[in-house]
């Protein structure tokens, strides 16, 4: 079940785990008949167990990940039938969309963060939240949707910044809004006989909407996605330049960003419920990489407004590229 190893040079997180593969996603489905949220979750058990047992059996951990899949172990408790019962899914990616950890300048820091992660040997790491991360949230869940948050950086750190991070006075991870959790290890490659090769570890969508008919996710890093017609693009939020940006318009600028994507959503749920059998893919399409552009293409062509392009992209959504 296991894909062939990247180069060291090719892998950002190369020697972070002693055993830091990638397993074949759909071989797995097919050799143990789990679903793919499952498929992806014995990845992840797998990573897990040999970290903790670096010298351990790799088939009896193999074994035990497995296991663990198949009794619908998620590690961060997430409930599958919740996400199929939603309505419509947002994911948000972490790093420089709904947060920043990386602060140049400490005296920066010292006046401009919410969130302060102990660090073995040194100081604690402040954390910046993106403005209007609670508010984008909040609304997603009143809509009725689904937020799940996705991030590429590795597990532990994530973790260390969910349990200290507050939501209307909830730990983050047991807020009612929030149904999942995805780390590092839930990156995966693609060989080309599943479809096409994905190359860079990757979020795929369809962990958490098999069919990509609900589900979109939001993110500043176009590199590790590779569902372009389920991706909203943000410009990324980083934490010095807004702390030390004295210009109004740009401080705006950011503290509009999310609430603009909020916007978005609102308006294809609206979409949606005025067109009954149009998904909510299919109606935030117009907003999403390949949907903008097909927007741009049909505004050019025929000298449409962007609400006039918009809707009738949404009315033939075949226009769309399903792919770069």
């Amino acid at each position: 079940m296991t894909l062939p190893p990247r180069p060291d040079w090719a892998d950002k997180y190369a020697g972070s785990n002693p055993d830091e593969r990638f397993l074949d996603i759909a071989a797995l489905m097919q050799a143990h008949g789990l679903p793919r949220g499952q498929a992806v979750e014995v990845q992840n058990h797998f990573r897990d167990l040999t970290r903790a047992q670096p010298q351990g059996d790799r088939d009896a951990q193999y074994a035990e990940a497995l296991a663990r899949a198949r009794a619908g172990q998620f590690e961060d408790g997430r409930d599958p039938q919740r996400l199929a019962r939603a309505r419509f899914i947002v994911v948000f990616d972490l790093d420089e969309t709904l947060l920043d950890q990386r602060f140049d300048d400490p005296a920066l820091a010292r006046g401009c963060h919410e969130i302060e992660v102990p660090s073995e040997g040194g100081p604690p790491r402040p954390v910046k939240l993106t403005p209007g991360w609670a508010e984008a949230i909040g609304r997603v869940h009143e809509l009725g949707g689904a937020v799940v948050l996705f991030s590429a950086n590795l597990d532990d750190r994530c973790y260390a910044i969910a349990r200290r991070w507050v939501l209307d006075g909830v730990p983050i991870l047991e807020h009612p809004a929030i149904a999942g959790f995805l780390t590092n290890s839930h990156l995966v490659l693609q060989p080309k006989q599943a479809g096409s090769p994905v190359v860079e570890p990757s979020k795929d969508l369809r962990i958490v909407d098999p069919e990509l008919r609900r589900a979109i996710i939001v993110d500043d890093n176009p590199t590790r996605l590779f569902q372009f017609a389920n991706v909203r693009l943000v410009k990324k939020f980083q934490a010095d330049p807004y702390c030390a940006a004295t210009a109004a318009e740009l401080r705006a600028a950011h503290e509009a960003s999310l609430r603009v994507v909020v916007d978005e959503v609102e308006d294809a749920v609206r979409y949606m419920d005025a067109h009954p059998g149009t998904s909510f893919a299919q109606a935030y399409l117009p907003y999403t990489v390949l949907g903008q552009v097909t927007v741009r293409w049909l505004r050019a062509g025929a000298a449409r407004s962007e609400a006039e392009a918009i809707a009738h992209l949404r009315a033939h959504p075949e226009l769309a590229d399903d792919h770069f």
